[in-house]
């Protein structure tokens, strides 16, 4: 079995931790266990978070080893990149594969661990939702946009939030591996598709979209347009949903 890392060269000193977490990644602490895992070290002083994905099948290893970039690597690259777009996600450190007869095997990203918490809680979970905190999600996501920076994974789950203790609040974007980057602004076409993913279309995501039309500068006719979008996307996530339970339903 042969070894790939990439590491950050701030963390250059944490190389032998890293390439060993093929062997020791079970020593972590677990805190999360899923389709992924993900746990946490504390190494030379530095807590790191590490995630290693699921399990590849045959042909997502041929795929990920000759055609296209891997989840771990497109999160690595992914991080800097945001980060040097001026926007908060954990800093990425490393990452890591490994190969067994020459295909992609296991994968790995390392980053430093965030205590920041999910907006969720407070946007969809809690009745009335935090206003504050909506104007400035809306905000935040009307500058990723101006920035060139699509999130195709942008629901409230993987937007973090803290207090910045001047009634302000500091975003942090996580599971960053499917993201696309403009040269300038996110045409507006993929701002609207891309606004879909916040919630179904409730007050709150009216809400949001308010706010962000206002920080964007559209007119009444986009946001009708994005309404518009947003009822399309649902209708059609509705569809698939209830395809794939028909389908797993026959399949038992």
């Amino acid at each position: 079995m042969s070894l790939r890392t990439v590491i950050n060269p701030k963390f250059e000193a944490l190389r032998t931790r890293i390439e060993a977490l093929p062997e020791r990644f079970g020593e972590g602490q677990l805190i999360y266990a899923g389709r992924n895992e993900i746990r946490e070290f504390n190494w030379n002083g530095n807590t790191v978070a590490v995630k290693r994905f699921a399990k590849l099948g045959i042909i997502k290893r041929i795929i990920y080893t000759y055609f296209r970039p891997n989840k771990a690597l497109r999160s690595y690259s992914n991080g800097m990149e945001i980060i040097h777009r001026g926007v908060s996600t954990p800093e990425p450190i490393a990452y890591v594969e490994t190969k067994s007869h020459r295909l992609i095997k296991d994968l790995y990203y390392v980053s430093r661990v965030t205590t920041a918490k999910d907006i969720k809680s407070e946007l969809i979970d809690k009745e009335p939702y935090n206003g504050q905190l909506l104007e400035a999600y809306a905000k935040f996501v009307a500058s990723l946009h101006e920035r060139g920076i699509l999130h195709r994974d942008l629901n409230p789950t993987n937007v973090l939030y803290t207090q910045d203790g001047k009634g302000g609040c500091r975003f942090t974007l996580i599971d960053v591996n499917r993201m696309t980057f403009f040269d300038g602004p996110v045409p507006k076409a993929d701002c609207m598709e891309n606004l879909t993913l916040f919630w179904w279309l409730t007050p709150v995501y009216r809400a949001v979209l308010k706010v962000y039309a206002r920080e964007r500068g559209w007119t009444q006719a986009d946001i009708d347009e994005a309404i518009h979008v947003k009822e399309v996307h649902d209708r059609r996530w509705v569809r698939r949903k209830k395809f794939t339970a028909h389908f797993k339903r026959k399949k038992h």
